[in-house]
């Protein structure tokens, strides 16, 4: 299990870049983002949940972080882009924006998530 964490962690930094990319792109307006915006910031909740499901197992099957903080940022990467997500209403022409901003966020949450790890 703590190989399949390792490589979900290595999956959410790829999912971060995808999404801040997704983003800048379904801001300047370009369609094919725009219509798949909300099933890229499921897939990333998703690829943050089940590294944190992994992790889980790893803590009840005996192992411990580096540090406890690391269990603090894994709650936030999980909680962030929706946390985003509600100060923007609906199709707001904003969200993407306010994405860009959570994905930049998120990374600094992910720098940290490896160094307490």
């Amino acid at each position: 299990m703590d190989i399949a964490h390792g490589v979900l962690a290595y999956a959410a930094v790829g999912v971060v870049g995808v999404g801040f990319i997704w983003s800048l792109l379904a801001f300047l307006g370009m369609d094919f983002a725009v219509r798949t915006f909300d099933r890229l910031q499921a897939i990333a909740i998703g690829v943050f949940l089940v590294a944190s499901l992994a992790g889980g197992w790893l803590l009840i099957s005996g192992g411990q972080p580096n540090e406890s903080l690391h269990l603090v940022y894994a709650a936030v990467a999980i909680g962030l882009i929706p946390l985003a997500r509600s100060f923007v209403p609906g199709r707001d022409r904003r969200a993407p924006l306010v994405l860009i901003g959570a994905f930049v966020v998120l990374a600094l949450v992910l720098y940290r998530l490896f160094t307490t790890g």
